[in-house]
């Protein structure tokens, strides 16, 4: 045996060499023997350790599996570039690069149309493993998909046309609509009467009120306004006890009247900044088919609109063919950053997390190293990291 013979061979030991490296962890048991001998030759020890290593059986190659990874394009989660050869990139593909990295497997990428055409190949086989901007549902769970562990927390949200206006077109619509018309409608009937008594039982003993019943009644009317708008002046006030009650009772009433207007401007300015589908009721609104906005808008009071894509209902929106879009929160978030032709209309409509997929019961182990290294780079902040990248922002 060769460690045999190395042991029998008279040798200095092979840390007095400065030019000798030290054995791998696996022969440390030999290297030691080796030291322990009295020796004078420095060529024996070496000679035994150098045909240990080449004895050794080389180590078995790092197995790399390839895997077919579907997906279909929904900024900025997801862009797909039209240059033949691109990959594509974004939120969830920066995500599952960092995953397949961590699993030692390469991506071969198979793009898709849409959510529903990409789900449909998963079903198939076409692909192993789902990866965009898939909302976790129950109906997809029951229709023959798993889940991986949400990943990020979207949602359905509302969009419509931001319609530039200068100042006056503004001033217009706040002046001349329905709320002011009612408020100045109630002003000046409730003068009118107040007007009306106020002049009945103050006409006979007081000089500043006329006994011609218009002048008398216009002078009531003028002394209710002013009341009305705490600025009265002094010059047409009642000197009776009725008078005065009356006058009393006016400023109480006037309080609510004065509140009743300040909030519907309130509530007109309020409607300007935020458009939700009660007020679209009957409209016609836009979503694309194959979404969950599908399912959530047969339960709203609007009419939907079924586009193939996001471009075609944005298109139609542009063009007054429709009243707003629901999508995807992420993508209407990203699109509106980029013009300023559309803006968000009040919150989430919904609350969806988004997550990868896998054909129910296909792959189950590749869907728990997806779980574990998901929650793995979720304690690590990667995935505030991303939402940093590509929104802009932290989780909402």
């Amino acid at each position: 045996m060769v460690i045999g013979c190395s042991l029998m061979a008279p040798a200095q030991s092979a840390s007095s060499s400065p030019d000798s490296v030290s054995p791998k962890p696996a022969f440390a048991t030999n290297a030691d023997l080796l030291s322990q001998q009295p020796s004078t030759a420095n060529e024996a020890p070496t000679s035994a350790l150098q045909e240990l290593e080449v004895n050794r059986p080389p180590a078995p190659p790092v197995e790399v599996r390839t895997l077919k990874v579907g997906t279909n394009g929904i900024a900025p989660l997801v862009f797909l570039n039209e240059v033949p050869g691109s990959l594509p990139y974004g939120y969830s593909i920066d995500l599952w690069n960092a995953i397949a990295d961590e699993l030692n497997v390469t991506t071969e990428w198979v793009r898709y149309d849409s959510a529903k055409a990409l789900l449909d190949g998963l079903s198939k086989g076409e692909v192993e493993l789902a990866v965009a901007g898939l909302s976790i549902t129950a109906a997809r769970e029951a229709n023959g998909y798993d889940f991986s562990q949400p990943y990020y927390e979207s949602g359905l949200q509302l969009m419509v046309r931001n319609n530039g206006q200068t100042v006056l077109q503004i001033w217009q619509r706040r002046l001349f609509n329905h709320q002011v018309a009612n408020a100045l409608v109630l002003v000046t009937l409730s003068s009118m009467v107040v007007g009306s008594l106020i002049w009945l039982v103050e006409h006979r003993h007081n000089e500043n009120f006329s006994s011609n019943p218009i002048q008398g009644v216009g002078q009531g009317m003028w002394f209710a306004v002013v009341t009305l708008g705490t600025f009265g002046y002094g010059d047409v006030t009642p000197v009776k006890l009725p008078g005065r009650l009356l006058a009393c009772t006016w400023m109480g009433i006037s309080f609510f009247i004065v509140a009743d207007f300040i909030a519907s401007m309130t509530v007109l300015q309020l409607n300007e900044a935020s458009t939700s589908l009660e007020q679209l009721k009957g409209e016609k609104v836009g979503i694309v088919g194959g979404t969950t906005a599908e399912n959530f808008l047969r339960s709203q009071p609007v009419l939907p609109t079924t586009f193939e894509a996001l471009d075609d209902a944005t298109a139609a929106l542009a063009a007054g063919k429709i009243s707003g879009i629901v999508r995807d929160y992420p993508n209407l978030y990203h699109l509106v950053s980029t013009t300023s032709e559309f803006r968000l209309a009040g919150d989430r409509l919904s609350s969806e997390d988004y997550g990868m997929a896998v054909a129910e019961g296909q792959s189950p182990e590749l869907l728990e190293a997806v779980n574990r290294e998901l929650i793995s780079l979720q304690e690590q902040g990667y995935l505030t990291t991303l939402q940093t990248k590509w929104f802009g922002h932290e989780a909402q």
